[in-house]
């Protein structure tokens, strides 16, 4: 797993979940991903980034960028934004 860390976040997030429930989600479960909490969009970014074989800092930003900005609103699950990111991010 990539180990990135809270600073390398360009938007601002909240940071009311903690760390280690985020850190224990594994995979990409049909489960919400709220794109508020930083410590969520950290470890979902560095989910689907090993998943993907990248380990840039700057692919890293610009999938945070492109979850916060262009995500649909009825793309909600870790799932649903994996399957999304696949169709729509270009390195």
């Amino acid at each position: 797993m990539l180990t990135f860390t809270k600073d390398v976040l360009r938007h601002s997030c909240s940071w009311t979940t903690p760390e280690e429930a985020s850190r224990q989600i594994t995979g990409f479960p049909d489960t919400e991903l709220n794109v508020n909490e930083g410590y969520e969009v950290l470890h979902f970014v560095c989910r689907y980034m090993a998943c993907k074989g990248w380990g840039a800092q700057a692919t890293f930003q610009n999938l945070e960028s492109f979850i916060k900005t262009r995500l649909p609103f009825t793309v909600r699950t870790h799932a649903q934004v994996k399957d999304w990111l696949d169709l729509n991010f270009r390195r």
